[in-house]
């Protein structure tokens, strides 16, 4: 009997915070971009508990190009004209776990951002570095500069969202970036 009650409050919970989602409305994206709410399954609700916000400066304009043959499959390049340099932040507060060097291979220069709830965030081809492994940010912290490292044939951010080790499709101030093709998105990171 008591099983069958937790079932029926944790089925109460989901659908409350389902209902919340919806409600949500998206933050300054456009070109096929979609309301989290429709786009994820309850698996990823802890993402809106985080709110990973857009890694650039208030009011930047950013193309987030999305491909079938991205490695890993569900990361987001993020691109512009002038992109070299671009401050990158982070997307939420958390704990610096990586800052790497991989040379003219891969990822080249990348950060790891750990969050709550199981998330992460990597940040690669960067320019420069800073922040250091170990320290805290905030959402926004300056943590790099976009740069051209490793595998990178131009200037852009390399981005992941992880929840426990696996790379989720990229949502971004509640919006999910669209799957497969190309989303505007403007920064309200620090507005």
């Amino acid at each position: 009997m008591r099983l069958s009650t937790a079932r029926r409050s944790l089925a109460g919970v989901v659908a409350g915070t389902a209902a919340v989602l919806a409600l949500a409305t998206p933050v300054s994206a456009t070109a096929g971009a979609t309301d989290v709410s429709a786009a994820t399954g309850s698996g990823d609700v802890g993402i809106q508990a985080v709110n990973l916000r857009t890694p650039f400066d208030c009011g930047q304009v950013w193309n987030a190009n999305t491909r079938t043959n991205h490695n890993p499959q569900n990361s987001v390049d993020f691109q512009r004209g002038d992109a070299l340099n671009k401050n990158v932040r982070s997307s939420a507060a958390g704990t610096v776990e990586i800052v790497r060097n991989l040379g003219n291979t891969s990822y080249g220069k990348y950060i790891v951002v750990r969050h709550a709830e199981g998330w992460k965030t990597l940040y690669a081809h960067l320019n420069s570095f800073n922040v250091s492994v170990g320290q805290r940010v905030s959402t926004g912290t300056i943590i790099g500069k976009v740069g051209s490292t490793g595998g990178s044939t131009g200037p852009h951010l390399h981005y992941e969202q992880r929840l426990n080790g696996v790379v989720k499709r990229v949502v971004l101030n509640g919006v999910a970036i669209r799957y497969f093709g190309n989303t505007t998105i403007t920064s309200s990171t620090g507005c």
